[in-house]
Parts: structure tokens; C-alpha cells; sequence
């Protein structure tokens, strides 16, 4: 038995319409996805219809995720707060393009865990960072010293260890081109 078949959900059940499911996802739910959170706690609410050919789930999730910041990895807890909706059909096979999933008939169930998985990280900002400040500190020592290295070695690359004036690394082509103005 799966950790993950508690959210599967009979589609062929007479209880499903006007249903409402309720779950507290832990450590242990994102744990047992493959993904960028791994730690959580957000209570989910599934509400269901059924409309005849179509079943439509509500599902709002709300709490808190720990995730590791993009600058400084150290990890960063992120409110969540989502109301998403999903539809799915009864069909031959399985698809999950465009708006609706459509279900193989023979199986009769949809397992919600993916999908609320997706809806909460979905909602969270495409750049995870602490305030400007927050960042461990001993990471961002680190970080800086790495970004001069390699801007020191940038310039050297692209550069001629020539300098003009004492101050400026010039290439030898840029020095060329300003004698060509000022002659």
C-alpha cells in the first residue's frame, strides 16, 4: 500500500456528489512526492461534484512550506493559500493535456496527490529568497568570495593583463580603435 492512496478517490462512488474531503499534509505527504518541498504543513479541502459526465473538485489548501532559499539554501518557510479546481472525465484511457484529466473507465478513481502537490507549488513565487538580509550569513561570505574569483577570472580571460592608466584592463583591440579617433 501506497503512502499516497489515501488521496485516491473512487469517481464511481454514489457518496462522491456534494462530498467534501479534508486532509492535513504533513512531512511525510511531501516526502513521498519527488519534488522541491519536502517539508510541509497545510490543511487541504477537496469539495466534489458531479455533474453526470463530469467531476469537478474544488480544492483549496492552506499553511505553511518549507523550501530552501534560491540564493543561500538555507530553508525558507512560505505561506500557502490556494483554490484550485479540477475536472475530471470517465474515458477510455488516460489523459492529463489540457483542461480536463480524463480517467480509463475501467479504473474508476483519481488519485488527488499529484495534483494538490502541483496546485501548492504552483502558487509559490518563481524566485524563493529570504529578505534582503535574512540569508546565512556564512553562504553569502562563501557566495561572495566565489563571484570575485570568477569575475577575476572573466576579465582575465577576456581581457589583456595590459592595463591603461594604472586602473582599467584594456584589450588590445579597444586600444587600437581609440588611437584610430584620436589620429
Amino acid at each position: 500500500m501506497s503512502k499516497l492512496d489515501a488521496y485516491r478517490v473512487d469517481l464511481l462512488s454514489s457518496k462522491l456528489q456534494g462530498s467534501r474531503l479534508e486532509w492535513n499534509l504533513d512531512d511525510s505527504f511531501f516526502g513521498a512526492i519527488d519534488g522541491l518541498i519536502h517539508r510541509g504543513n497545510i490543511h487541504t479541502i477537496v469539495d466534489c461534484q458531479n455533474t453526470g459526465s463530469l467531476f469537478r473538485f474544488q480544492i483549496s489548501s492552506e499553511g505553511e512550506v518549507t523550501v530552501p532559499c534560491d540564493r543561500c539554501l538555507a530553508d525558507l518557510e512560505l505561506r500557502i493559500e490556494t483554490n484550485d479546481e479540477l475536472l475530471v472525465k470517465l474515458g477510455t484511457e488516460y489523459s492529463d493535456e489540457g483542461d480536463c484529466v480524463i480517467v480509463p473507465e475501467t479504473e474508476g478513481y483519481v488519485n488527488l496527490a499529484q495534483f494538490i502537490y502541483e496546485f501548492i507549488a504552483l502558487s509559490m513565487p518563481i524566485t524563493i529568497c529570504h529578505e534582503p538580509g535574512k540569508c546565512d550569513e556564512s553562504m553569502m561570505l562563501q557566495l561572495s568570495k566565489h563571484q570575485v574569483a570568477r569575475s577575476n577570472q572573466e576579465d582575465d580571460d577576456d581581457y589583456d593583463s595590459k592595463t591603461d592608466g594604472g586602473s582599467q584592463l584594456v584589450d588590445d583591440r579597444w586600444a587600437a580603435l581609440k588611437n584610430l579617433k584620436l589620429n
